[in-house]
């Protein structure tokens, strides 16, 4: 129908559609606040639960860094039990009890979760793989460690809901997870000085005019003096401290003094109180002429990492009281020391061939292209009585050598192991050389009675790890200027001398010509440095003794190799997720 003209249409009724549309409005924006509270809340909540993950993970560290994984596990469970205030308590040992008690990198990763107690849910994750700290973007990062020196902790709770049921949720549910690393790769801290007494004083003298630097300017090396002596002995007092440099013309420095503090020298004293600088007590005398000033070191460094690196066991004995704690690699590596001595006593009859101990058994041409008394290649025993004096110039070209009785070479004489490296005697690649085993980089000397006496002659033991035994001492005397590096490849790689005498010194004398390079292990005895003048270069040595004494004028500089040798336990561990 048309509308005649001057007739307004019939309008549709829309009253009360606005107070419709405030209402839906209203109640959206009330969903929204409420959601918003809600939300609020629950991050509020997350975030503190990101606390209590990193915490508790953080907690687990000290025993991740020493290998006792199932006790870090349990040290996270406790942790969360009191600050989490869970409810009822996790059980921390039937937690814990399927976390591998050793590792190594490959192991299949144990996941352990518990969700029984009341609003919280608990996980643990050991190893942690790669791929499961992965970043989309970014990898697995390059300063993450290991998956041995990795665990996870992830904490889930059951937020609660204020608004959320307008919507149908009566909850929500927050999930924060945290990685923690602590292991042998975490810190690469290597002391050219270690020294292990425990309790007495001193345990490092330099006197008589020695001058001793460690690490290097240039190129720059860490150089580090750690004395774990806690300066209780009943000798000890102010004036005969833990360290001590005699004389005005004696000094000892620590190098680089500038530069990352990460990269700079330092001396840790365990007589210090952790975190001071200085010298009191009976840690070290005022006026010492030490730089920098020695600091303080919570922890001892013991002996467990030489022990771990060349011997792994699961269990050792206690250390003049000081508890060691296991290899947390044996599933990685083997009791090499003990490996050795089992298989040299057992085999010395088919494995060694029998030494010729008269002048002149080995004469000009034994070696085609060789001078007399040089001795074939291969593993030898040399058994010449209660005393082998050497007359002449003996040089075993390549191979082991065992020796029963004292040794001793005079002015004039010669004694070399392991003299023409180029000789190959067919062994196993590096990363499979058994104990017994020599190659052009590796081989022993192992005396496994009476004493090696270098009194004036010359030594070399190039590439060669030197074994005394329970009853054997060492002295290289004035004028031998010996030339010992360690070996380079197989179980002993970086190790130059290890001897289990106590109650003794073995002596090395220095000065010019003398080279010396890789670790000298002397747990139970002093080691002594005679200078005889200035060392003409740098040594590639690190000294791990139960004392130490460097004199005799001149100065000398450690420096040792930052790769094969011994590094302290890392200082604690970090979180990396």
């Amino acid at each position: 129908m048309i509308p005649r003209a001057g007739v307004v249409p019939e309008r549709t009724n829309e009253r009360g559609v606005v107070l419709v549309m405030t209402s839906l409005a209203m109640v959206a924006l009330l969903v929204i606040v409420a959601l918003v509270i809600d939300l609020g809340y629950t991050r509020g909540g997350a975030g503190f639960r990101q606390s209590n993950a990193d915490l508790a993970a953080l907690a687990g560290g000290n025993n991740l860094v020493k290998g006792n994984y199932r006790k870090a596990c349990e040290d996270v469970v406790s942790y969360v039990n009191i600050n989490a205030d869970i409810q009822p308590a996790i059980n921390p040992v039937t937690f814990c009890q399927t976390i591998p008690a050793s590792c190594i990198n490959s192991s299949t990763p144990q996941t352990v979760r518990s969700t029984t107690s009341g609003r919280y849910d608990l996980t643990v994750k050991f190893p942690v793989p790669d791929a499961q700290i992965a970043d989309p973007t970014f990898g697995a990062g390059k300063v993450d460690g290991t998956p041995c020196e990795r665990m996870q902790v992830s904490l889930t709770s059951r937020e609660p809901s204020f608004f959320g049921g307008i919507v149908g949720r009566s909850g929500y549910s927050v999930t924060r997870t945290a990685t923690v690393r602590g292991g042998p790769s975490q810190a690469k801290v290597v002391p050219a000085l270690w020294l292990l007494d425990p309790f007495g004083c001193p345990a490092m003298v330099i006197g008589g005019g020695a001058k001793v630097t460690a690490g290097s300017e240039s190129p720059p090396i860490p150089g580090v003096v750690a004395v774990d002596s806690k300066g209780t002995a009943s000798e000890c007092s102010s004036s005969k401290t833990t360290i001590a440099t005699n004389g005005s013309d004696s000094w000892l420095r620590a190098v680089p003094a500038t530069g990352p503090i990460s990269q700079q020298g330092r001396v840790s004293l365990f007589a210090l109180p952790a975190g001071d600088s200085g010298c009191s007590g009976t840690a070290c005398r005022l006026g010492d002429n030490i730089l920098p000033l020695p600091t303080g070191t919570p922890d001892r460094a013991t002996r467990a990492p030489v022990d771990w690196k060349w011997n792994c066991k699961p269990s050792y004995p206690a250390y003049m009281t000081i508890p060691i704690p296991g290899c947390p690699l044996t599933g990685d590596r083997d009791p090499y020391i003990d490996n050795l001595k089992a298989k040299v006593n057992a085999g010395l009859s088919t494995d060694f061939i029998k030494f010729k101990c008269d002048p002149g058994d080995y004469p000009a041409g034994t070696v085609p292209g060789y001078p007399a008394d040089t001795v074939p290649p291969g593993n030898y025993h040399v058994d010449c009585g209660s005393n082998w004096i050497v007359k002449g110039n003996y040089k075993f070209l390549g191979g082991n050598v065992v020796i029963d009785g004292n040794v001793k070479v005079n002015s004039g004489n010669s004694l070399h192991f392991n003299w023409d490296n180029s000789i190959a005697l067919g062994c196993l690649p590096a990363t499979a050389i058994a104990e017994l085993c020599s190659s052009k980089k590796a081989s022993f000397v192992y005396q496994r009675t009476g004493n090696l006496n270098l009194g004036g002659g010359e030594f070399t033991a190039d590439k060669t790890f030197v074994y005394l035994g329970n009853n054997s001492n060492l002295d290289i005397g004035a004028g031998t200027k010996p030339r010992w590096t360690a070996p380079t490849e197989g179980p002993f790689a970086g190790l130059a001398l290890w001897a289990e005498k106590s109650a003794t010194t073995f002596v090395v004398n220095g000065g010019a010509g003398v080279d010396l390079q890789g670790t000298f292990f002397t747990p139970n005895a002093t080691f002594k440095l005679n200078g005889n003048g200035d060392w003409a270069q740098a040594q590639n040595a690190q000294f791990i003794s139960y004392r130490l004494e460097i004199s005799g004028g001149g100065e000398l500089t450690l420096a040792p190799d930052q790769v094969n040798s011994v590094s302290l336990p890392p200082p604690a561990a970090t979180l990396i997720r």
